[in-house]
């Protein structure tokens, strides 16, 4: 989608698991009871958020015409064409498969902010797959 999304493959993982309770001399593994979430949502602190199709392109629209003016301001105008070009894609795969999709967004409800979508790409798929906008993202280096 020219670069314009990001593609990040999930995986259920336990809660807490591998914390170590002692009592009595004895050495407890508690993931019995430590609930299953999935890795990105739970790391990221995502909030899943329900939309129609019709709420999901009356968002879309005016975020990326707020984000090409972003890339726009930034000095990033050679990334414009290809933002639109893919963007357009990925809104027609989402939209294409709107009833698959579980939208999240971040903790704090900010709606002007990206959201990302996850569906099974395959019908083999474990784990879920989700989609961000690429140019939405902030770069941080460790």
């Amino acid at each position: 989608m020219d670069g314009a999304c990001l593609e990040v493959k999930g995986s259920y993982v336990k809660k807490g698991s591998g914390q170590i309770a002692i009592a009595s001399d004895d050495i407890l593994e508690d993931d019995d009871n430590a609930e299953t979430v999935v890795d990105i949502v739970d790391s990221f602190q995502l909030v899943e958020i329900t939309l129609s199709k019709k709420d999901f392109m009356a968002w879309v629209k005016p975020f990326l015409k707020a984000t090409a003016a972003k890339l726009e301001e930034t000095g990033k105008t050679e990334r414009v064409g290809e933002f639109k070009k893919g963007a357009t894609e990925l809104v027609k795969l989402i939209a294409g498969r709107f009833d698959e999709f579980q939208i999240f967004c971040g903790q704090k409800y900010d709606m002007e902010a990206s959201l990302a979508f996850a569906y099974s790409k395959e019908e083999s798929d474990e784990f879920p797959t989700f989609l961000f906008f690429r140019d939405c993202m902030k770069d941080e280096k460790f």
